[in-house]
């Protein structure tokens, strides 16, 4: 009984997840107008040969009957044609418009929703289980409608032939449904269990690939390889599961078809007998007869896919559930200010940051000072609008956070990661990240210029079309840097905050960029991270965390002095 309810909450969760993206009446107008048309013409048929039967005689048979049946049949082969294509069409689109939704939430959602999630894992629900919604819509649906409407006007037809032997084929497709149904209701949970499967399988193969130094360092190959079995044993599992069920589907749709056809041919035989019944009426009956196994193939595979689509129903609902950021609020157009309030932070039960108030000056270079785990980075990401719990504690200009668009907030204030992100994709597209506008090539040759990148851009050939590798190869730590500061600077930011820019430098690279970074901070407001106190200087803005908590000024100025 709770597995019945499970199915109905699944089916409803399917439709809430369709109902935003469904196409217009009036393609649902022509989409009906192709399948009464096509099975119209499929129907015809049978009524015409049972015509054609009846009709032979000693002098043979009128050539215009057989050119009419003849071109029937090809009217009917070009409206099934026209109707697979509409119907795909219909069906692509909506998962489409499904996936372009689901990829807006998730590069919209609140990272709190998505801390947790593994990257691969969300992006073979948005690509793997999709396949099961498009599946049903774009190929199973239009056998659904056409089966449904077959099936009735079959049987109306039937039964003004002869309602003998139409109760004879009712009985042996009621019989059919009653073996199909429990069966193709087997998919709901075998279609989930394979699609969590294949996505936990693409989680830990994305992840061995992109650490692939890490694990030759550590000979961990070979470990990994047995590991992928496992999970590769367990997507076989589920998956022959599924084939089980769906190898049972076919054998019992066509025992239905051939007990129905010996009963219809052991019935007819009597009442031909006793004249009561024509050949062509059961030559009619036999052809519908044969004509009815598609439909029905097509009635039982639709609702087999649709419990694998409902199954992935409950996947993908959890995407449309994520948070998403707040998009209203006043824009912001400049930053004169930016403190914080009575923060405090918490994550899994530990306090990052304690009761941190604190106003950072309007210009220069502002330093945040700290070991290891004091609560640095989390607390310059508050000004980036990560989590919409402290909103009310941080403050642009003397307003709370949750006053402003965060995506205005976004283009005011630049993030520099301590080990910066860069993308599968070319240096122009890595660098113009999140702009709109096209920017010339000499204007960005002048900007890498202008961070010390000369030498860098010579050894690419000038070339802002390379792809940059996954592990980004063609930068050593000190060049990624000075690339994703140049392309903070190309947004124009009034703000720009560096996650421990000098982590992964030499002396040299070290003096290099802090000393870029002085020369930056006369023109626009600068926060950096760092645990390197020799980095400091007496005119620099300095706060000091200790395990979450501010360290007084005074306290600073007198080790520093």
């Amino acid at each position: 009984m709770e597995d019945v309810k499970k199915s109905k909450d699944d089916s409803k969760l399917l439709w809430k997840l369709l109902s935003p993206h469904r196409p217009s009446n009036k393609s649902f107008v022509y989409l009906a107008l192709l399948v009464l048309v096509a099975t119209s013409l499929e129907l015809v048929i049978p009524l015409y040969s049972s015509y054609l039967v009846d009709s032979i005689s000693q002098d043979g048979i009128e050539v215009s009957i057989i050119v009419g049946l003849v071109s029937i049949a090809l009217l009917a082969a070009i409206f099934e044609t026209t109707l697979g294509w509409y119907g795909g069409k219909l069906g692509h689109g909506i998962t489409l418009r499904l996936r372009y939704s689901l990829i807006g939430r998730l590069l919209n959602g609140q990272s709190v929703g998505l801390d947790s999630e593994h990257s691969a894992e969300l992006s073979a629900r948005v690509v793997n289980d999709t396949k099961e919604v498009k599946t049903v819509l774009a190929e199973d649906l239009i056998g659904l409608l056409s089966g449904v409407i077959s099936l009735l006007a079959v049987l109306i037809i039937m039964l003004v032939l002869d309602w003998r032997l139409t109760l004879v084929l009712v009985s042996s497709v009621v019989i059919g449904f009653v073996l199909i149904t429990p069966i193709a209701l087997m998919m709901n949970q075998v279609g989930k269990a394979t699609l969590g499967a294949e996505a936990s399988l693409l989680k830990h193969v994305t992840e061995w690939l992109r650490y692939g130094h890490l694990i030759k360092s550590h000979n961990a190959g070979e470990h990994l390889h047995k590991q992928s079995k496992d999970l590769l044993q367990t997507c076989l599992h589920h998956e022959m599961k599924g084939t089980k069920v769906i190898s049972l589907i076919g054998p019992i749709s066509n025992l239905v078809l051939m007990v129905s056809m010996i009963a219809i041919l052991s019935f007819s035989a009597y009442w031909l007998k006793h004249g009561s019944i024509t050949l062509g009426t059961i030559t009619a009956f036999l052809l519908y007869l044969f004509g009815l196994a598609f439909p029905l193939m097509s009635m039982a595979m639709f609702f087999s896919s649709l419990n694998k689509a409902i199954g992935s129903a409950s996947r993908l609902s959890e995407i449309s559930r994520i948070p998403q950021e707040s998009t209203t609020g006043y824009l912001l157009e400049g930053i004169a200010q930016l403190s914080v309030k009575n923060l405090n932070f918490i994550r899994d039960g530990k306090h990052i940051l304690n009761d941190v108030s604190y106003q950072f000056s309007a210009k220069g270079l502002s330093v945040v000072l700290g070991e290891s785990g004091s609560g640095k980075s989390t607390l310059l990401n508050q000004f980036l609008g990560f989590y919409p719990e402290t909103h009310t504690h941080v403050l642009i200009n003397g307003k709370t956070l949750n006053h402003y668009d965060l995506k205005s907030v976004r283009r005011g204030i630049a993030w520099v990661d301590q080990e910066p992100k860069l993308l599968h994709a070319s240096i122009r597209q890595n660098l113009t990240l999140g702009l709109d506008e096209k920017i010339s090539d000499d204007k960005l040759f002048e900007l890498l210029k202008s961070v010390g990148l000369e030498s860098w851009l010579a050894s690419i050939d000038y070339d802002l079309e390379r792809i940059v590798s996954e592990q980004n190869n063609q930068f050593s730590g000190g060049e990624k840097q000075r690339f994703a500061i140049a392309r903070a600077i190309l947004r124009r930011s009034k703000v720009l905050l560096l996650d421990e820019p000098t982590s992964a430098l030499d002396s040299k690279n070290k003096d290099e960029l802090m000393s870029l970074l002085r020369s930056l901070s006369t023109s626009i407001k600068i926060i950096m991270i760092t645990h390197h106190r020799e980095l400091i200087q007496p005119s620099d803005d300095v706060l000091e965390l200790a395990d979450g908590n501010l360290v007084k000024r005074d306290t600073f100025k007198r080790q520093l002095e």
